[in-house]
């Protein structure tokens, strides 16, 4: 530490910082040499249940059990070498309950000797919970996984250094002695883009507030970096205007990274790269507004790759996924600039035309694209010639909001599927041609009665208890005509009437009825998870619905699990959040489904009482992509610091596996363990 013209040690250090130090949300504690209490802020306080002028003029190590001395002695001393580090242990709650934290202490260097620690405390249970309740989730449990914290206090007339700590070379890129020498150096570095908003900011120092300022900076390599910034203005009641700036800055470049990662994942599908369905709708409103204003047309292709279920059966996932991507590059290189190419997900993409000057131009982008994709394609040495079906719609003269165009195209899409005709523009009257979807409808309606629909159960397995701890229950239905309908098929059929709700119910009740016969033959260690749709779980009688199965066989409720999506986590917020935390609350939890597929984010993790959340298996095909790896390693970090179960669905090889548990995700479903089975085999599992 830094005092310029003055004698400086620990306590005109905490007498400097004690004003930023003590609103920080996070608890924040100074030991001073001998490992005495110094200074706490209220978030410890908070904490702990200790009063600051009656408890903590005493030994730190005197609110540890025995247990925990030795490790906390050695800890100590490692710091006060000039080590930071970060050691997890139990504290002694003041009511003599014992806290689990993680401390991250820093060494206090003044004048260029160690006089103290500072340390900043994360409670392990219930972490996300209390620091929601005090500041933003999304950013301290991330900040302190960066322990260079940097303390500087600044002359607010002059802008000189008074105090800064040797960490802010590492944080900020420069030495204590350039910051000394040059009042300005900052605003130097200041990122040119984030300049002038920062320095907006900086305004409301004068009326008293602190502010907490994200922003990047230029470091002396040139490179650009994300800094958090908490300045807090000090005043003297002499003067008018504050007289000096404290200032808590460190390095969040990490965090920024990772979100920009997720930012991205939930605008773009992980396979391709893709626009996903969340930034094509966005795009496709803001097309359908300027072509309104400018007279002009949009077109929509909506496209199905055919015979696509032959390749992934003969020749793996693998190739599977590598086909769609070779396909997805080709429909990309072949557009416009301002035109958009989307996955929705399986084998269907959708091209967004923009600013057509009339419609007869969506005819010929259509059979230039189905040209494309017949070009041949090499997958393990052989050539493959594939075909698409296309259906066509556009603005203004097939609807005029982006919803119905869509629907129309689709529509088309399947009529040109079902006819071989390989590219259909959507027609007045046609969705009463879509034969086989309805006549699915209609056959769908008599499946319960007629017994044609049954469960399949796939095992979720820990593998370090090296034992299955989970089922998730799946619908099947086997027509005695059709032959075995996809439940891709059947269920987004049933989604479009209230035949989800009927479904939903039995299989509700054949999960409950399952279960209680595997109760009574004694096995009781695992629970069964049921997939819930959006237009279930907005039911006013859903939560009776669940209580009264769960209570007809007489079943704890921690034996059932409910899984919805994350769209339908969006869907009705206020609602959906409002059913999910009655169904906790009775004991039901709650798993986040497909999780990182484009619609959720960190704030809403923090918000809904999920304990478990699966990671969709599209990353988990993609590991064998570095950029993959490094999304998927951050996806289990953050539902573990979240204090979340986290489940890796689709694991299929054992590389995925080993690379699985090696970033310590140990629950795992997926073909690799073992297919959606029939109730008799999966016995064998328990």
């Amino acid at each position: 530490m830094r005092n310029q013209g003055q004698k400086s040690d620990l306590s005109m250090f905490i007498q400097t910082f004690k004003s930023v130090l003590s609103t920080l949300p996070v608890p924040c504690f100074i030991l001073d040499l001998e490992g005495t209490f110094v200074f706490s802020n209220d978030a410890t306080t908070a904490l702990t249940g200790y009063q600051r002028e009656r408890d903590f003029k005493r030994s730190f190590l005197s609110q540890l059990d025995d247990e925990y001395i030795d490790k906390t002695i050695e800890h100590i001393k490692n710091v006060l070498t000039g080590e930071s580090l970060r050691v997890q242990i139990e504290i002694r709650h003041q009511s003599g309950k014992n806290i689990p934290v993680t401390i991250t202490s820093i060494p206090l260097e003044i004048r260029g000797l160690v006089q103290g620690i500072c340390g900043f405390i994360l409670e392990q249970t219930e972490k996300s919970a209390s620091i929601h309740q005090l500041y933003d989730p999304s950013n301290w449990d991330k900040i302190f996984n960066e322990i260079d914290i940097c303390l500087w206090s600044v002359d607010a007339k002059t802008m000189e250094t008074l105090q800064i700590s040797s960490a802010c070379q590492r944080v900020l890129g420069f030495t204590e002695e350039e910051f000394v020498q040059n009042p300005y150096l900052w605003l130097d570095i200041l990122h040119p883009k984030d300049k002038s908003a920062v320095l907006e900011q900086l305004g409301v120092l004068e009326t008293g507030e602190s502010v907490r300022l994200e922003y990047r900076i230029r470091n002396n390599q040139g490179d650009d970096k994300w800094i958090y910034d908490y300045i807090v203005p000090i005043f003297d009641d002499d003067l008018m205007g504050p007289v000096r700036y404290d200032r808590v800055v460190m390095d969040i470049n990490h965090r920024k990274k990772t979100e920009a990662e997720l930012k991205y994942l939930a605008y773009h599908d992980p396979l391709t790269g893709l626009p996903n369905r969340r930034e094509f709708d966005k795009q496709l409103r803001k097309a359908i507004m300027e072509a309104k204003r400018n007279e002009q047309f949009v077109g929509i292709l909506f496209i199905d790759i055919d015979r696509f279920k032959d390749i992934n059966d003969s020749l793996g996932h693998k190739m599977g996924d590598r086909l769609i991507k070779i396909l997805a590059n080709r429909l990309k290189s072949h557009l416009r600039a301002d035109d958009v190419v989307s996955r929705r997900g399986g084998d269907e993409f959708v091209i967004l035309l923009k600013n057509l000057p009339n419609g007869q131009v969506i005819d010929e982008m259509a059979a230039r694209i189905s040209q494309v994709v017949a070009e041949p394609v090499t997958l393990h040495d052989h050539e493959y010639r594939m075909s698409v079906s296309i259906g066509t719609s556009f603005f203004p003269d097939h609807g005029h909001d982006g919803e119905v165009l869509m629907m129309r195209a689709d529509q088309a899409m399947y009529l040109a599927k079902e006819n071989k005709a390989g590219i259909q523009q959507y027609q007045q009257g046609m969705s009463k041609s879509l034969s086989r979807k309805m006549l699915l409808e209609q056959y769908l309606h008599r499946a319960i009665e007629k017994n044609e629909l049954y469960l399949e159960y796939q095992p979720i397995f820990d593998v370090y208890a090296k034992k299955a701890i989970g089922l998730e229950a799946l619908l099947r239905w086997e027509h005695p005509v059709l032959g075995s309908i996809s439940p891709v098929e059947f269920i987004q059929i049933a989604e479009e009437s209230d035949l989800i709700i009927k479904l939903s119910n039995w299989v509700l009740e054949s999960v409950c009825s399952q279960r209680r016969i595997w109760l009574d033959r004694s096995q009781s260690s695992f629970y069964i998870s049921i997939n819930v749709p959006a237009r279930q779980i907005h039911q006013d009688d859903f939560i009776d619905s669940i209580k009264q199965s769960l209570q007809k066989y007489d079943l704890p409720p921690e034996l059932l699990k409910i899984e919805i999506t994350e769209r339908t986590a969006m869907t009705h917020v206020e609602k959906t959040l409002k059913t999910m935390r009655a169904l906790q609350e009775y004991g039901v939890d709650i798993i986040l489904d497909d999780f990182g597929i484009g619609y959720s984010s960190i704030s809403y993790l923090v918000q809904y009482p999920f304990n478990t959340i699966k990671i969709d298996k599209s990353f988990i095909q993609g590991l064998d992509n570095k950029n993959q790896k490094s999304v998927c390693r951050a996806l289990v970090a953050m539902g573990r610091n979240l204090g979340m179960n986290v489940v890796a669905e689709g694991v299929e090889e054992m590389e995925q596996y080993q690379y699985l548990c090696s970033i310590g995700c140990h629950k795992i479903q997926g073909y690799y363990f073992s297919r959606p089975t029939s109730v008799e085999k999966v016995e064998t599992f328990f």
